[in-house]
């Protein structure tokens, strides 16, 4: 006789179950995905100098850092609404990155403007991928946006265009990207970061630059808003 047959489950307490154990594949799916990052992250590093300067690890550690708060963040969000299929990234990136900034104790150093339409829906798979890529922007614009160390402002947008797909816009104030810059395959450990997460949400990623700053935009596949 099987326990099952000596206590009978409540009808709740299977949706409680079925809760849990979505739960856990999330967090096992996003603990991989940052596993991932890392590692990739090591592989730049065995790469390099065989001396990194204070400086230099300090900047690695805080990015391994940000990765880290951001799956903490979208862990909190879902714990609070396991349920839900599908999320207001909207409201999402503003938390996330409000939190990066004060986490990393990056005030005074950053300051981050948020445009946000009505509605930007996304679901629970596809948020983790573009707090990950919201964060880079940010990290990357840190470093390069102003060699002078000027404070840079970050403008995230996020909304959908005319055929329904969700559009999320980050750019900052910078002095943009070198002439000649191929934003396809050039850049540093970020800049292939930021393509690879967009890779894996099947997403269109364009990166536009000029002298008055750099800007990202990715376009979620129209399926995912439907989900």
């Amino acid at each position: 006789m099987s326990l099952s047959q000596v206590i009978p489950i409540r009808p709740n307490a299977r949706i409680e179950f079925a809760l849990i154990h979505e739960a856990n594949h999330r967090v096992a799916n996003h603990l991989a995905v940052l596993a991932s990052l890392v590692q990739f992250q090591a592989s730049k590093v065995a790469k390099g100098p065989l001396q990194f300067t204070r400086e230099e690890v300090h900047a690695m550690l805080r990015e391994v850092a940000g990765k880290v708060i951001g799956v903490g963040q979208l862990h909190r969000r879902l714990s609070d609404r396991p349920q839900e299929a599908v999320i207001d990234l909207g409201d999402y990136l503003i938390e996330s990155s409000q939190t990066l900034v004060k986490s990393l104790a990056l005030e005074g150093r950053v300051g981050i403007v948020h445009r946000l339409d009505a509605k930007c829906p996304a679901t629970a798979e596809q948020v983790q991928p573009v707090a990950l890529i919201v964060g880079e922007v940010i990290m990357n614009a840190l470093k390069h946006a102003h060699p002078t160390g000027l404070p840079v402002e970050i403008s995230i947008r996020c909304g959908r265009d005319v055929t329904g797909r969700t559009i999320v816009e980050i750019g900052d104030d910078g002095i943009g990207l070198p002439e000649g810059f191929d934003t396809r395959t050039g850049g540093g450990t970020g800049l292939r970061l930021i393509r690879m997460l967009a890779s894996s949400l099947h997403a269109d990623l364009d990166i536009e630059s000029d002298s008055l700053g750099t800007r990202f935009v990715i376009a979620l596949p129209v399926a995912a808003n439907e989900a």
